[in-house]
């Protein structure tokens, strides 16, 4: 069992990772087109509505997280029946899902001007945001058959549909923008593609598991409803927080400093956002591997995979944060144009906002394969409150930097220490051992720090002024952030663990090829 779950953890996020990067890719070249085709007013509308279509997602209630929990056992269990029965009851609350979403996002068109500062410049907004509602409710059809598919540990297969459907869909909008110059045209291939990509990994589903076909008109029995209803009722909550705090800074941005700004930022969000989807793809991947972890071993050993995956996961956004603090502006500029660059001061606040957030990954995996909703359910609460109040008392005197700071303040006040308190408290039934987990954090808090603003000291003075150069920085910088790492942290428990690992699968393929 845990050679399987170890194997699939392996392949789904090594997929999901590649898939992930290419996508990123395609993604940038797009946007790159969209800046030279579109006037920059479009691309904070893009921005703007992107963050409002976030907003509307609280229609879910947070179910699509209450979903895979709710599989992990029946799925471990090969109880057919069971994961049938969910499955039929999944497919009636999506449906409603795309509707109210629809509904609602629409009803919303009479209060678009009160969001917008500089729209002058833009024709049918109406029509445009219209376009982003549908894409967005159009998203909900089908897709809770995806659910089934990454809850029973084959993620890397979702993965590869939708990077294709990502790569051809790139491609169109890449013809769209040069050779029309359509910023309606561009929405309207998304919601085609949505479409498509769903009914596909809807159909995909249907093969590896025909039983769920079967017409049943059974329903789910009363202790099952009751317990999703507590799940999805405290798991909205939590989505209230994950979207208020993620998803109201351009709504900000854009009522205060106008459309312009949302824009240049928008390839900011683009670029750390990209990065965030490549590394918590990783963890992301293994979470189905966490859920059946935790239902099928006892919770020392649970709590010792959880720390392991710490220290991974620090390595890797503290990796990443460092390079972007150094990289991203001569990237923009490069790639973007010098009028999209930020200052120095936002760019590090954004680095410090995209460390915390990337540093939650493995206490957000492990609460919710443990189902740790409910008893969360006051967090985001505090969490909003805190980030809406900063946010807007700092936004007149520090700009899209105080903006930042507001949701910086909120993730220290709330998320970074409370979730895996609830962990520890709840999941592995040890709330004392919680005191190791915050003094390591802090600890790698403050070497990230220190380590990035040195670094950014020495290299941020260099001066990028073409494409090959910002290359081999990269390499270079790659290079010596990993080799400060090894050195610190060749002799710990966790870096021979991991070495291990990777020791014995690399010598499990050689001696297979020599094998054969």
């Amino acid at each position: 069992m845990q050679q399987s779950r170890t194997r699939n953890s392996v392949i789904n996020s090594l997929t999901s990772v590649t898939t992930q990067i290419l996508t990123v890719v395609m993604n940038f070249v797009v946007k790159i087109v969209f800046t030279r085709t579109i006037s920059m007013e479009y691309l904070g509308v893009n921005g703007l509505f992107a963050n409002i279509i976030t907003m509307l997602s609280l229609a879910d209630l947070g179910i699509g997280t209450a979903i895979p929990y709710s599989l992990y056992k029946p799925l471990a269990e090969g109880d057919h029946h069971k994961v049938k029965v969910l499955m039929k009851f999944y497919s009636k609350v999506y449906n409603v899902i795309g509707v109210v979403v629809l509904l609602i996002g629409l009803g919303l068109i009479p209060f678009l001007p009160y969001l917008i500062k500089g729209g002058e410049g833009v024709s049918d907004l109406n029509l445009i945001y219209a376009l982003f509602v549908i894409h967005s409710a159009s998203s909900y059809f089908f897709v809770y058959k995806r659910f089934l598919i990454d809850s029973d540990q084959k993620g890397y297969i979702t993965a590869r549909i939708t990077f294709i459907f990502s790569f051809v869909l790139s491609l169109v909008q890449i013809g769209i923008l040069y050779l029309w110059h359509n910023f309606i045209l561009y929405l309207v291939s998304s919601i085609v593609f949505v479409v498509l990509q769903n009914v596909y990994i809807s159909h995909k589903a249907t093969k590896l598991y025909p039983y769920i076909k079967e017409k049943t008109d059974e329903k789910l029995e009363k202790e099952d409803v009751k317990e999703i209803t507590k799940n999805v009722g405290s798991l909205f909550i939590y989505k209230v927080g994950s979207v208020v705090t993620n998803g109201t800074d351009n709504m900000i941005i854009s009522k205060f400093l106008g459309l312009i700004p949302v824009g240049i930022y928008s390839n900011y969000v683009l670029v750390t956002k990209s990065l965030n989807n490549v590394v918590s793809q990783l963890f992301t991947a293994i979470t189905s591997s966490i859920g059946n972890l935790v239902v099928t071993t006892n919770k020392k050993h649970s709590q010792n995979v959880f720390e392991r995956l710490l220290f991974l996961n620090f390595w890797f956004y503290a990796f990443f944060s460092i390079a972007l603090m150094i990289l991203i502006n001569p990237f923009i500029d490069l790639f973007f144009g010098s009028k999209f660059v930020l200052s120095e001061t936002i760019v590090i606040v954004l680095v410090v906002d995209f460390y915390l957030n990337g540093m939650q990954s493995v206490s957000t995996s492990f609460l919710n394969a443990y189902g740790l909703f409910y008893e969360g359910r006051f967090r985001p609460i505090f969490m909003i409150i805190v980030n809406i109040i900063v946010s807007l008392l700092l936004v007149h005197p520090f700009g899209i930097a105080g903006v930042l700071l507001g949701t910086i303040i909120s993730r220290i006040t709330t998320i970074c220490w409370m979730d895996p308190r609830i962990v520890y408290k709840y999941g592995f039934k040890d709330g004392k051992a919680v005191w190791k987990y915050y003094l390591q954090y802090i600890g790698y808090f403050c070497l990230f720090l220190f380590l990035g603003l040195l670094l950014y000291w020495i290299l941020g003075r260099i001066v990028i002024d073409n494409i090959l150069m910002w290359i081999i920085m990269g390499i270079f910088v790659s290079i010596l952030i990993n080799v400060i790492f090894f050195v610190l942290f060749f002799r710990t428990d966790n870096f021979c663990y991991f070495y291990q690992k990777i020791k014995t699968v690399l010598l499990s393929k050689f001696r297979q090829k020599k094998q054969a």
